[in-house]
């Protein structure tokens, strides 16, 4: 595994994921890391059901750092309005250039859509990281 390579972020996020264990069921636990130049620059987990979503928590983090950045989350961003409006939505105007997503989203609500929607608008997405 490559130190600074993508496995590395993932492994953050799936760490940053399980810190809401308990906390968000029944949506599943999701961790978020915001990297640029090599350098963490927001991290986000879902802490509490109803609440943010993880890549909210990492992009508030991040702020204007957040243009160029390279995201690692460990679901697939929502598309639809929930309880929380699109993360994928945010992710678009947050000027993130590239995303790696450790697994699609099994809900139908998703499954698919978030990935399908930041490459529409030209936004790299990689899935299946760890």
């Amino acid at each position: 595994m490559n130190e600074d390579g993508p496995e590395k972020w993932m492994s953050l996020a799936l760490d940053l994921a399980i810190r809401g264990r308990g906390m968000v069921e029944p949506n599943p636990m999701v961790g978020a890391v915001l990297v640029r130049d090599n350098i963490v620059v927001g991290v986000g987990w879902h802490q509490k059901f109803g609440g943010l979503h993880a890549e909210m928590e990492a992009l508030n983090q991040a702020g204007d750092k957040s243009v160029g950045s390279t995201l690692f989350v460990s679901l697939e961003p929502c598309s639809h309005h929930g309880k929380t409006p699109p993360c994928a939505n945010a992710i678009l105007k947050s000027g993130i250039s590239k995303v790696f997503v450790a697994m699609r989203d099994p809900n139908p609500l998703v499954a698919g859509k978030g990935i399908g929607f930041l490459q529409s608008h030209g936004i790299e997405v990689e899935v299946g990281v760890r």
